[in-house]
């Protein structure tokens, strides 16, 4: 039997110069030389690469690519959500940018969350939510195919530490109740007899509130970048509510119904407040009643002549926020008895559970309750 030529399966152009064609991987390939054996070199050097290719291309894109995917999604949500994720997209591009989606292991996400359990338990939450959905933007590509999530299956560390405002206090309660009708006191009204967040308070709007019965249709939030405000929709689709018309917040805007229908109840006018003018109304009422502390800072700016000159200014600051009163307003309905589900759709929540684990805190008047009624039962005649 014939021995094999190194030439066998080249062809010899008239310049001498070895060749051969070859379909790698779908694409035509062209390998030469004046030496034969450097033809068969280049061209086995091309099978293994394209070999590799392959081992790679069946790990799935880099994690880094899925991931300018997904946060090119987060860019078109709201501002809130987009200070919420895009950190989150930061770091795990950080730590899993370089890898292919299908060599990103359970154990990796796990090693990767139990770095940040010096951070808050809803920031680690937050993070492997982010994950989650870097996974299924992969699962869910017609183009990648994506088939598995490993964050799915990853456990949130334990013992993360809990950030958790509490409500007002009862002497900061008393002030707001004992006020009311003080012009300065409405945001103060307006979060403890709503219970709305700060973007959704600030979005209500003559037209929304139905003084005959007695509601207020929640539908639209404003969102401020830097110092302006903009005017878009709630936080979720549950934001989108009617809530009751308190007497106590009835009574502060009587002063307001002579407004346009479309002038907001906290600017008075048809532009929502800006940033500044927000926080100079929010801290104005609390130094009045004594729960403000001063700030002070410096700036350099040039002065008339042209020269450098610091300058130091001296703002306000309350020692409470707006978001402590929307707890105030689930442990309200908690005490006056409102039921679960109800109080679900009040506060514009889709779970009960953010109810549980983020708002709702154990007031002395709740305990008693509970202990009026444990006594009750005890003492109870069988």
């Amino acid at each position: 039997m014939a021995k094999n030529k190194i030439t066998d399966g080249l062809r010899q152009k008239s310049n001498g110069v070895w060749e051969r064609s070859e379909i790698i991987n779908g694409q035509r390939r062209w390998f030469s030389s004046l030496d034969p054996a450097e033809v068969w070199k280049k061209r086995n050097d091309a099978l293994g690469e394209a070999e590799n290719d392959q081992i790679e291309k069946d790990k799935g894109p880099l994690f880094s690519i899925v991931t300018d995917t997904y946060e090119e999604h987060v860019r078109e949500m709201k501002y809130g959500t987009q200070r919420s994720y895009l950190p989150a997209i930061a770091r795990a591009r950080s730590t899993f940018g370089d890898k292919r989606m299908r060599d990103i292991e359970p154990y990796m996400i796990s090693k990767f969350l139990q770095g940040m359990s010096g951070m808050a338990k809803t920031k680690v939450s937050n993070q492997k939510s982010v994950l989650n959905a870097i996974f299924q933007t992969w699962i869910e590509s017609p183009t990648w195919r994506g088939d598995s999530n490993p964050s799915k299956i990853v456990s949130i560390p334990r013992g993360l530490k809990r950030t958790k405002r509490e409500p007002p206090t009862n002497e900061q309660i008393k002030i707001v109740k004992d006020h009311y009708l003080d012009p300065d006191a409405l945001p103060a009204v307006v979060f403890l007899c709503t219970g709305e967040r700060r973007g959704e308070a600030c979005g209500i709007q003559i037209e929304d509130i139905d003084f005959e019965n007695k509601t207020i249709s929640i539908t639209n939030s404003v969102e401020h970048i830097g110092n302006k405000p903009h005017t878009t929709t709630t936080k979720t689709p549950a934001g989108i509510r009617k809530i009751p018309l308190l007497s106590m917040l009835e009574d502060a805007l009587q002063p307001l119904k002579s407004l346009r229908e479309d002038a907001y109840i906290l600017s008075g006018t048809n532009e929502p407040l800006t940033t500044s003018r927000y926080n100079r109304l929010w801290a104005n009422f609390w130094h009045k009643y004594g729960y403000a502390h001063k700030l002070s800072y410096e700036s350099n700016r040039t002065n008339s002549k042209g020269e450098p000159k610091k300058y130091v200014h001296t703002e306000w600051q309350a020692d409470i926020c707006a978001h402590q009163f929307r707890h105030e307003y689930v442990c309200m309905l908690c005490l006056a008895g409102v039921p679960e589900e109800v109080a679900i759709l009040l506060v514009g929540h889709a779970n009960v559970q953010m109810i549980h684990e983020v708002y709702l805190s154990l007031k002395p008047q709740m305990i008693e309750s509970a202990g009026n009624k444990l006594n009750d039962f005890l003492n109870k005649k069988v």
